[in-house]
């Protein structure tokens, strides 16, 4: 089923405020309270005959989203049919196909069905039959553990015993064959003569596994956290000590260094407090650490959440419980779900500790003994509260969705949970414990959504996509699959030449610098916009749009920036052979009346000649000629294009402009197509140059590039071999 989105709701009720002059009088209230009362109370008249009461249509889209439901339940009918379509699927050794149909009986299966431990033991084969050994015994004993029949479990234990021994485990291999052995007397008459010659072929094989060590299931390819460098803050936590957070009036509470941190150091090394799988990444990664779930272990109430272990399982209960059969209402309102998780995670006991605690001048996020995110719930969640929201500064327009969608997950909590009950709970031992309702939750989940325009992370993970049907050329990019907040990260300024990089172990995120540091000097993170990716005019309007402030980093301010940047898009200047670029009101146009060139070097500004317009116009055309080719199949007509769009487009564009490297990129793909691998090295080389002229000698895009130039060299190693 495709996720479900309540955006073209709000943007329908964002209009009728907007149509009927509301948006104003919305604008002028003052609190959060005021404006989420006022969208829960009031009715609009649109025209003479329609009246919009904004309570009605959230309630109306949530009793089409509650019949739904059902349809996230376990079901016993769906996992029996995926059962029987697996079983075809691995009979004709369709092992991939099995696998998929075998995972989705067990997040069909329900609680307690004989077609859970089937599931898992089926899934076990298909594991085996993969060379998946160690993945397969995590699945037996799944299954075992389930209530495998016992009518069949000796295959489970001959399964078993032969995983062993394929992966070279003696001891392993004889504990299970002597289980097979004593289970030879629960064995029927019928079964009992294949099963002894199986124990003796068993025998056999374990007789030549040569004496090893003991191989280890329950942690394969465990990556460790590294170490944070020079250990961890004891003022800061998950941030290094050569670290110290600072407060002041024009920076707020930022991050420098008190010591030397050579390039490459890790300085933070942080877990989420929360976060948010996206919903189109349901069934492939585990809910809880974001891990690849290869195979997984459902949920045992709904179809949605997976995991990758039972560790994750259990992990995840803390906000699953309140979740469970109502994930597709909450992903349906974007990163506003990720504010309500903030508040199930938390708790609303603790959410009204820390709402109503005087700060009695501590630096916020700290508690009394000046610690910033300390490991305990209230500690950890302190950090969260005081992150900046920002919520005044937004459109009135924004401040209305952020309403709608709070009151929405508000009343889906509270309808379809037991949240109410821990107030319950706690009342009896917190009698200032805030009243729980519709607009206090979404008060609270409000507050989280407005800070997390701004501190909200991304969790990627590296993906590759194959850019043609006949061979392996790749185009490596960073995907995203989750959302989370991290209150120690979020404790530095941006610039859009950072200080540091960020990577990910599962859920946790890593920081490294990534140029030498000094003493005193502050420690930056990129909030997006970075001056390698975007121009001075796209990264001021997506930082005030987002952010609220006007950058004043070194690439916004200084020169030599703006001349770089100018040169990524420069031509070649027809008196000095320097860099010239296109000054006016549009991008280059000769129709501009306002427009000029302008050279770098010999500072003479000319309108451009007709030579340049014509020769810029020849290139354009023969770029689309290729184009054209390559949807055609005909790739040496694409060649010669492209060829002559580059030895046109060198003569114009200076060696740096960046449409030069995408006519580079371009051939290089149309050439590896036509089989000319040698030919793509040379043009995927010079990318390289111009790569990481721009970006940098450890940027990710000089990786990308590489990636690209190692497969077309391994491509063309093959073809020279044969």
């Amino acid at each position: 089923m495709e996720p479900f989105s309540c955006q073209p709701l709000f943007d329908r009720l964002t209009h009728v405020a907007v149509k009927t002059k509301a948006i104003e009088k919305f604008g002028k209230l003052k609190t959060t309270l005021e404006k989420l009362e006022f969208c829960w109370k009031v009715e609009l008249a649109f025209d003479k005959e329609t009246v919009i009461s904004y309570k009605k249509e959230v309630e109306q889209i949530l009793n089409v989203l509650y019949r739904q439901c059902s349809e996230h339940k376990k079901s016993e009918i769906l996992a029996s049919q995926a059962k029987e379509k697996g079983l075809k699927a691995y009979i004709k050794k369709k092992d991939s196909l099995a696998h998929h149909l075998f995972t989705d009986c067990l997040r069909y299966a329900p609680e307690g069905s004989s077609l859970l431990p089937l599931g898992y033991g089926n899934r076990s084969a298909v594991l085996f039959q993969m060379g998946r050994y160690k993945e397969a015994l995590r699945d037996m004993e799944r299954a075992e553990k389930k209530g495998y029949p016992s009518a069949t479990f000796f295959k489970l234990l001959s399964r078993r015993c032969s995983c062993y021994i394929e992966l070279g485990d003696r001891n392993r291999a004889g504990e299970s064959l002597e289980s097979c052995k004593r289970h030879l007397t629960s064995i029927s008459a019928e079964n009992r003569e294949k099963y002894e010659k199986n124990i003796v072929e068993l025998e056999n094989k374990v007789i030549n596994i040569p004496a090893t060590s003991t191989v280890k299931i329950e942690e394969e390819d465990e990556v460790d956290v590294p170490q944070l460098y020079l250990g961890e803050s004891q003022y800061v936590i998950y941030m290094s000590d050569v670290f110290q957070m600072k407060v002041g009036d024009h920076y707020g509470r930022h991050v420098v260094s008190t010591g030397y941190v050579p390039k490459g150091s890790v300085v933070f090394v942080e877990k989420p407090f929360a976060s948010i799988l996206l919903p189109e990444h349901y069934r492939d990664f585990c809910h809880t650490c974001f891990e690849r779930a290869t195979n997984l272990v459902p949920c045992s109430e709904c179809q949605d959440a997976v995991f990758c272990s039972e560790e994750c399982l259990d992990n995840s209960r803390t906000w699953h419980q309140y979740e469970c059969g109502i994930q597709h209402i909450l992903s349906s309102v974007g990163i506003a779900h990720l504010a309500l998780r903030v508040i199930l995670v938390a708790g609303w006991k603790t959410y009204c500790k820390i709402r109503n605690e005087e700060l009695n001048n501590r630096v916020p996020g700290t508690n009394e003994t000046g610690v910033y995110n300390g490991r305990n719930l209230t500690d950890s969640y302190r950090t969260v509260y005081h992150l900046m929201p920002h919520l005044d500064q937004s459109f009135p327009e924004d401040q209305l969705q952020y309403c709608l969608a709070s009151l929405l997950l508000a009343k889906t909590v509270l309808d379809k949970t037991s949240f109410a009950d821990q107030m319950g709970r706690d009342r009896s031992d917190t009698p200032e414990l805030m009243e729980l309702n519709t607009i206090t939750l979404a008060t609270a989940v409000m507050r989280h959504i407005a800070q997390l325009v701004g501190n909200a992370h991304a969790i990627t993970r590296v993906a590759s996509n194959v850019c043609s049907d006949s061979h392996s050329h790749e185009e490596i990019t960073q995907k995203r699959i989750a959302t989370a907040i991290y209150p120690t990260a979020s404790l530095m300024n941006h610039s859009c030449k950072p200080t540091i990089i960020n990577s990910f172990i599962k859920d946790t995120l890593v920081i490294r610098t990534i140029q030498n540091v000094k003493a005193s000097d502050q420690i930056f993170n990129c909030y997006g916009p970075h001056y390698c990716r975007q121009t001075y005019k796209e990264r001021q309007e997506a930082l005030r749009s987002q952010y609220f402030f006007d950058c004043k980093c070194d690439p916004c301010t200084m020169t030599e920036y703006k001349l770089k940047e100018e040169i990524w898009s420069g031509f070649r200047c027809e008196a000095c052979d320097g860099v010239t670029t296109w000054v006016g009101m549009n991008s280059f146009d000769s129709e501009d009346p306002n427009g000029f060139m302008k050279c770098l070097e010999c500072l003479k500004i000319e309108r451009p000649s007709q030579n340049l317009i014509k020769t810029c116009s020849k290139v354009s055309s023969l770029h689309e000629e290729a184009e054209e080719a390559k949807r055609r199949g005909d790739f040496d007509s694409g060649i010669k294009s492209l060829r002559s769009a580059l030895n046109l487009g060198s003569k114009i564009y200076s060696a740096d402009n960046h449409y030069l490297v995408t006519l580079r990129d371009t051939l290089a793909r149309l050439l590896t197509d036509a089989g000319e691998y040698g030919s793509c090295c040379e043009e995927l080389k010079e990318c390289l140059r111009t790569t990481e002229r721009r970006y940098g000698e450890e940027s990710v895009e000089l990786g990308h590039e590489m990636l690209k130039y190692t497969d077309a060299l391994v491509l063309a190693s093959g073809n020279n071999n044969q």
